[in-house]
């Protein structure tokens, strides 16, 4: 009886020390996206019950027709972004691709399918959630160009969703929408890079 009481006890032990090691882990890279970031101009996010709202907005130093053009390869992201291990285009019909991806968010591997709708005459490019285990998300991209020209103005609006209750702090939420805009941004500036060769 004692060794099963033992054994028990040390089982838990284990557990906790697991727990505490994983959210370790997360709070330090989640911590990296904490602060000024210079790919973020401005954010705004809040959760209201399981909904998330989020608002960021980015110069990217180059015309609206190249940006538009590195945004509507999102099948490329691997070549280009820290964070996508893989990008897989599943669909591609007029003006709508479905993509699926493997990423690494705060050091957790997510795999979802995600549908892109783009818009050039309108200057943005929907994004939404086909298939995902954890959240539902839908937003839009909209650029705008510098008086010159030269230069876009490119905010992003959405919403995320959570599908499932997950015991994950807001500040960790929302350090994961940095680091996805913030290698969205990455990956953009990097496929501009290639499109003069």
């Amino acid at each position: 009886m004692k060794k099963v009481f033992w054994g028990l006890l040390a089982l838990i032990g284990i557990g906790i020390a697991f727990v505490g090691v994983r959210y370790s882990q997360l709070r330090t890279a989640a911590r990296l996206w904490e602060g000024p970031v210079p790919e973020i101009l401005s954010e705004k996010l809040d959760k209201q019950a399981d909904t998330m709202t989020v608002e960021f907005t980015s110069r990217i130093d180059a015309p609206i027709a190249a940006v538009l053009r590195a945004f509507s390869e999102p099948e490329r992201s691997a070549e280009f972004s820290t964070i996508v291990r893989y990008s897989k285009l599943l669909k591609s019909e007029g003006n709508h691709k479905v993509v699926e991806f493997e990423m690494v968010i705060l050091g957790q591997p997510q795999r979802f399918t995600l549908e892109f709708t783009f818009l050039p005459e309108e200057q943005r490019v929907e994004v939404k959630t086909v298939e995902n285990q954890l959240t539902d998300f839908s937003g839009e991209y909209r650029l705008a160009p510098s008086p010159d020209g030269t230069k876009t103005l490119l905010t992003y609006n959405g919403t995320s969703k959570d599908k499932v209750k997950l015991p994950i702090p807001l500040a960790l939420q929302k350090s994961a929408l940095r680091e996805t805009f913030v290698s969205t941004i990455q990956a953009l500036k990097k496929g501009l890079a290639t499109q003069g060769q």
